[in-house]
């Protein structure tokens, strides 16, 4: 629909599954292999359980494509075989490849890679040297690692300042994760109007613990004015995650609403007829 090919490099927020397989296809169908592997591994991070084979059917293509020289193909080749978990050692080798022509996802996967001794020695000062170079090319994930490893003490000293710093960058490119985690670091330190603006964030791109999280807040009005309807539209909307958990909260949060909060909460999270299912016969 007119999309940027590159715009699978910026995570996606706020973008339905449908969508993303949508935007995999019309990638596809255009000859992009590169651009539709992106998008197809966006939907899988949200939780898409049916695009493995689609994936995995752009192989051959990218084969003939890295065979060519293509470095987004090497990356996105690599990609596959570690998600597929086929042959490390080469999956290593591409991201590498792929890292010192400045492809961003290489410097991250092979960051990621060296971090855990995947297919590689073990090393995660030079991953933490990488991860730094991806984030400040605007990846959103290599920041959010980085801030990890800051915070766990990997490949240097627990430092909680820089921690802070590159958490933050990640919230502000909408890594799910990291808005996650900012939301719990501003609960601690009672931010709550604040806490639950990121719970949000999260929850809009499937972050199911961030959905329950933001649920509760909106159920028991902490950060914000009671709202039953996005209470349970979180509540609900944790099902596209395979989580269930929240449907039982919403079954006891249905006796104090109307039928018509509960059918809008229903609309919101695109589970009318669970919504349906709350609602008690007159």
């Amino acid at each position: 629909m007119g999309e940027s090919v590159l715009d699978w490099h910026l995570f996606p927020a706020g973008v339905s599954v449908a969508e993303l397989i949508r935007r995999a296809e019309d990638a596809d169908a255009r000859g992009d292999l590169v651009g539709a592997g992106n998008w197809y591994f966006h939907a899988k991070r949200r939780g898409a359980a049916d695009v493995r084979d689609r994936i995995a059917a752009l192989v051959p293509g990218l084969e003939s494509a890295v065979a060519q020289g293509d470095v987004d193909a090497k990356a996105l080749l690599a990609a596959i075989l570690l998600d597929q978990k086929g042959d490390l050692g080469r999956a290593a080798r591409l991201f590498s490849e792929a890292a010192d022509a400045g492809v961003v996802e290489g410097m991250r996967e092979l960051a990621f890679m060296l971090t855990n001794g995947l297919g590689v020695e073990r090393d995660p000062a030079r991953a933490n040297t990488l991860f730094r170079a991806a984030a400040d090319a605007g990846d959103g994930y290599a920041a959010f690692n980085l801030s990890v490893n800051y915070h766990q003490g990997v490949g240097g000293p627990r430092n909680f300042r820089e921690f802070s710093r590159w958490l933050q960058v990640a919230a502000d490119l909408r890594i799910p994760e990291a808005c996650a985690v900012l939301g719990d670091q501003l609960a601690r330190k009672g931010e709550d109007r604040e806490s639950l603006g990121w719970y949000v964030k999260a929850a809009e791109s499937g972050h199911a613990p961030a959905m329950f999280a933001a649920a509760r807040r909106y159920r028991d009005g902490i950060g914000c004015e009671a709202d039953p309807v996005q209470a349970v539209r979180w509540f609900l909307a944790m099902l596209d995650r395979g989580n269930g958990d929240g449907i039982h909260e919403a079954i006891k949060l249905a006796p104090s609403m109307t039928s018509d909060q509960i059918r809008q909460a229903g609309r919101l999270s695109g589970r009318e007829s669970e919504a349906e299912s709350l609602i008690r016969p007159s």
